[in-house]
């Protein structure tokens, strides 16, 4: 069976049929590949029907990257939402057109070093929320296009800022002209604008020299694999071991079970009994979000809004069911 060759990692891979299984997929992303691509990889390393990714990681950037695999890649959105943890290395002085060090040097600065002593103080202005503008080379779509296409081309658009939150900030070392960083940050910041504007602040300018994910959530780097490691694990057949169940993946959200079979074979069929929504919803009253529904051996059925009330102005989806 011929293989698909990853030239850039030396691994080829072989189509295998693999039967149906659902989950998330903690992988270390290597430097110099897309998000995109890794996923597509993954796909076709194991031989899955569906695959995507929680959190889009620059090309250059490494670390987490959360993986799911067919029915999970419906539990994305709620994947994505969750905090993030990185380090990263600033270097000073020097301004690129990307904000990292892939891009086009478009300002130089010719002062003396920063004092370490400034480091901190600027820092603190970034903590808590922070109103950061989406950087000019960046996915996201303004006018039907993605901001990046537009950047090639020259193009000039107004561009979105959006609150983000700076949970911590913290300096880890200093020689002029780099810093290392380390922070914990919500869903939507650019480590990039983050130091651009940290450079911006000290008059000196910045950009990202290095960057790793090491936390998506509850995701960490500790449970990460390589793409090497799992091509090996995919030859012997062992990369299941590695699946984290669908159920697992969203301990973070509340649960409820469901012992009564009637409401379950209904539920599969995706209706939910509205005396059991009606008895229930009074208890979930505060929930914000999703709850899951299980069934008695722990295994996830669906997602279930109980603070979404059907109606003709509410087209809402209150209701998610898994097969």
């Amino acid at each position: 069976m011929a293989g698909v060759t990853l030239e850039a990692h030396g691994i080829e891979i072989d189509k295998q049929p693999c039967p149906a299984v659902n989950g998330v997929l903690v992988l270390d992303k290597p430097d110099g590949m897309t998000s995109f691509r890794l996923a597509a990889l993954t796909k076709k390393l194991l031989g899955l029907e569906k695959t995507g990714h929680c959190g889009t990681l620059d090309p250059f950037a490494t670390g987490v990257l959360v993986i799911c695999v067919n029915q999970a890649t419906r539990i994305a959105d709620q994947l994505s939402l969750q905090d993030k943890l990185y380090r990263f290395s600033m270097r000073f002085g020097v301004e690129t057109d990307t904000l990292d060090k892939t891009g086009r040097v478009v300002q130089t600065y010719n002062g003396p070093p920063i004092d370490e002593d400034e480091l901190p103080v600027a820092l603190d202005k970034f903590s808590g929320s922070y109103r950061q503008q989406v950087p000019r080379y960046a996915a996201v779509k303004v006018q039907g296009k993605r901001l990046y296409a537009l950047a090639r081309k020259g193009i000039e658009v107004h561009r979105p800022a959006r609150d983000v939150d700076i949970h911590r900030l913290e300096l880890l070392a200093y020689q002029w002209p780099e810093a290392q960083m380390e922070v914990h940050c919500s869903k939507g910041t650019y480590i990039r604008q983050l130091a651009a504007d940290i450079g911006t602040l000290l008059k000196c300018g910045a950009h990202v020299n290095e960057l790793r994910r090491l936390a998506s959530g509850p995701f960490d780097i500790a449970k990460a694999i390589s793409l090497e490691e799992l091509e090996q694990a995919a030859k012997n057949g062992k990369w299941k071991t590695n699946l984290i169940s669908m159920n697992d993946a969203l301990a973070h959200l509340p649960e409820v079970l469901i012992q009564d079979e009637t409401i379950l074979k209904n539920l599969h069929n995706g209706h939910l009994d509205p005396e059991w929504k009606a008895g229930n919803r009074d208890q979930l009253a505060q929930t914000h979000g999703p709850v899951r529904l299980l069934t008695a051996e722990n295994h996830l059925v669906a997602l279930w809004w109980p603070e979404c009330r059907q109606n003709e102005g509410n087209r809402q989806r209150m209701l998610r069911v898994f097969k």
